[in-house]
């Protein structure tokens, strides 16, 4: 895997929190969203780590009906949210 600059890491962690809250409260899964910015499945997983570091994004353990998922899916924080609500 080729190295990726900072700027253009933080441009799509910028894609992957804007398809997040844009969708807001839905939770997608790290393969759907290397799907739509068209980016590496485990180059995703890795920004979605990095956002979860940093409280923009939230891991969902539990589907629909209350049992465990196969795959990790991802949503926007609570407090990112009202952040980007603020600003809008």
């Amino acid at each position: 895997m080729s190295r990726v600059s900072q700027k253009t890491f933080n441009k799509v962690a910028e894609d992957v929190v804007y398809i997040l809250n844009d969708n807001y409260p839905l939770a997608f899964s790290a393969r759907y969203l290397s799907d739509q910015i068209a980016r590496d499945n485990e180059f995703v997983s890795k920004i979605l780590v990095f956002l979860k570091q940093n409280g923009l994004v939230e891991q969902v353990d539990f589907g629909k009906k209350g049992r465990y998922e196969k795959w990790v899916k991802w949503r926007v924080s609570s407090d990112a949210r009202q952040k980007y609500q603020k600003l809008a």
